[in-house]
């Protein structure tokens, strides 16, 4: 009775496929997310290490010997080129200066007086050669103690900031000691070397962006100004330059920084999220979503590899639908239906650790 009951259900259920096959029974659609495959701009970056210098940096120092009488600066200050910062004791100079002055305007009167004499006939050609010469001769002391006047006050070389104080007034000091020192900063240098088998990445011209340990997160923006056209045979490195902007003076030279320098650009590249990559015996490809929202596979080029993201070399056109997350759950000839509209997470971080592929916008919108 047992088997004959077992035979019995087993025809049931025999019967109900056969109906839903006569019937033209079919499987309900395959729920995944899709994307529609669009062009956007694609940026290569490759990760460098380098370091911020000031664009100007001058230690100042006294052009002559002499008893500091006065700072006019304080430390940390920002200041323009031909501003007054140290004055030295000077009263010996101005005596000399007033002593040139003096036999100058002497001298000028004589020539002066030697020309009205030499119109009349009275003083001779040598006479006024003579008063010449001894005229431009006490013009040029004049000049010599000016410039010595000079330096006994010791101004900016140029805007810039200023640092830490070395010495105090009333202190004598000489030509090699060192008084402060002052920095370029409103815009920066980004110095790095580059070794020769990576020459070809740096250029004239090349932006790049990098970041600073103080602000973890925050991305600041440069452009490469110098290659060196010889490599260093010790290092076998190149030296390369670059200018930061800095107009609020939030970094600072001497900085450690990781340069993400841009290697190539394309304006019109295809990305997709890796999740919507498959692989078989044939090799990689996708599925790609037609009108009537079938499933087909179409196999595809994979070019450059962000987090999360591939570029697509050949295989896709603009405007193509494809499957991005649920691939394993599709096969060729499957109705699918977009579970929900989906976007882009936005750039990320090549894989490897020593590039970046960056793109603009997101891969597509769920449809």
């Amino acid at each position: 009775m047992a088997l004959a009951g077992a035979g019995l259900l087993a025809g049931a259920w025999g019967c109900s496929d056969g109906e839903a096959s006569r019937s033209g029974y079919q499987s309900p659609p395959v729920v995944v997310e899709i994307v529609e495959v669009r062009p956007q701009l694609l940026r290569e970056m490759v990760d460098l290490t380098g370091q911020l210098e000031a664009e100007l940096s001058v230690k100042l120092r006294p052009d002559s010997s002499g008893v500091l009488t006065a700072i006019e600066f304080a430390e940390g200050q920002a200041v323009e080129q031909g501003d007054v910062l140290f004055r030295m004791r000077d009263g010996e100079q101005r005596a000399r200066l007033r002593e040139a002055q003096a036999e100058r305007d002497l001298k000028q009167q004589v020539y002066e007086r030697t020309v009205n004499l030499s119109k009349k006939d009275i003083a001779s050609a040598a006479q006024l050669d003579r008063a010449r010469a001894e005229l431009e001769r006490e013009a040029a002391r004049v000049e010599a103690a000016e410039a010595e006047l000079e330096r006994t006050t010791i101004r900016a070389p140029f805007d810039g900031v200023l640092g830490a104080l070395f010495v105090a007034p009333g202190a004598r000091i000489e030509p090699d000691r060192v008084l402060t020192q002052i920095d370029k900063v409103d815009r920066l240098q980004v110095v790095l070397s580059l070794p020769e088998i990576a020459i070809g990445l740096a250029r004239p011209g090349i932006p790049f962006e990098f970041q600073v340990a103080p602000y973890p997160g925050e991305t600041f923006e440069g452009e490469i100004y110098f290659v060196a056209p010889t490599v260093d045979t010790s290092t076998r490195r190149v030296l390369v330059k670059g200018w930061a902007a800095n107009p609020d003076g939030r970094l600072r030279p001497g900085l450690f920084m990781t340069i993400l320098a841009e290697v190539t650009r394309r304006e019109d590249a295809l990305v997709v999220p890796e999740s919507a990559l498959a692989l078989d015996r044939e090799g990689m490809f996708v599925w790609r979503v037609g009108s009537d929202d079938t499933a087909e596979r179409v196999s595809v080029e994979t070019g450059y590899r962000a987090q999360g993201r591939v570029e697509i070399a050949g295989g896709l056109e603009p405007g193509d639908r494809i499957v991005a997350a649920g691939t394993n759950k599709v096969r060729a000839g499957s109705v699918v239906r977009a579970a929900a509209p989906t976007s882009d997470a936005g750039p990320a971080r090549a894989t490897g650790g020593a590039s970046r592929a960056d793109a603009s916008e997101g891969d597509g919108e769920g449809s």
